[in-house]
């Protein structure tokens, strides 16, 4: 759940600052808040050692993704503030009335996808309300 939650965050922050995602799989409206099925897929093979082994190789060295430079500061500006927050935090955060995935998910229902739009507007106003 929490990296499922941080890999939203940052993808809706690089939306509203980069006007572009983060990445190209769906994100879907779960009953534990945005889900990337593609991610949820890869995690529920790793078991108890899910962060480490899927961010690590075999060495336990992390791989290194291509970022641009404006995609990186988005990603550490997440991590920093955002990192410290465990999964149940994060998830009231993303569960709020009027967020995306609440507009998807009482809108459309379980599972529904969440609108890139919506993703990339609600994060707009929060960077207006000064909520980073």
């Amino acid at each position: 759940m929490w990296l499922q939650k941080l890999v939203y965050i940052a993808n809706g922050w690089n939306l509203a600052i980069n006007r572009e995602p983060l990445t190209g799989a769906r994100v879907e409206a779960w009953d534990g808040g945005p889900v990337y099925r593609t991610i949820w897929n890869h995690l529920r093979d790793f078991g108890s050692d899910r962060k480490t082994r899927l961010l690590c190789d075999n060495e336990g060295q992390p791989f290194e993704a291509d970022l641009a430079p404006g995609e990186t500061s988005v990603i550490q500006h997440v991590w920093d503030r955002y990192g410290s927050f465990t999964g149940s935090e994060l998830s009231r955060m993303t569960h709020q009335e009027g967020t995306p995935w609440s507009n998807a998910y009482f809108g459309k229902g379980q599972n529904a996808p969440l609108s890139e739009a919506d993703i990339q507007q609600h994060f707009i106003e929060l960077a207006l309300a000064g909520r980073s």
